[in-house]
């Protein structure tokens, strides 16, 4: 649980500097929102397995994937279940 909420920090700081560096108007908000996204979509993955058959674990590992790869990284978690 410590080294999620250590990925979720150093995540949040990185996004933070790229939005900041990218000239956004409100970068720490803008960096929370990339990283409620990703555990936001495994959620509705998960929610919707039901429907699609598709069920990823949730584990140390994959919400880590889905915090510092978002939507893509949920994706990655999505294709490499259905290929496995």
């Amino acid at each position: 649980m410590i080294r999620l909420l250590i990925v979720s920090a150093v995540s949040f700081l990185f996004f933070s500097v790229i939005h900041f560096l990218g000239k956004n108007k409100k970068p720490c908000k803008r960096a929370f929102i990339s990283v409620l996204c990703g555990p936001l979509c495994l959620v509705i993955v998960n929610v919707l397995s039901s429907v699609t058959g598709v069920l990823i674990p949730v584990t140390e590992l994959s919400l880590a994937t889905s915090v510092t790869g978002g939507i893509p990284g949920v994706a990655l978690l999505v294709i490499m279940s259905v290929l496995v």
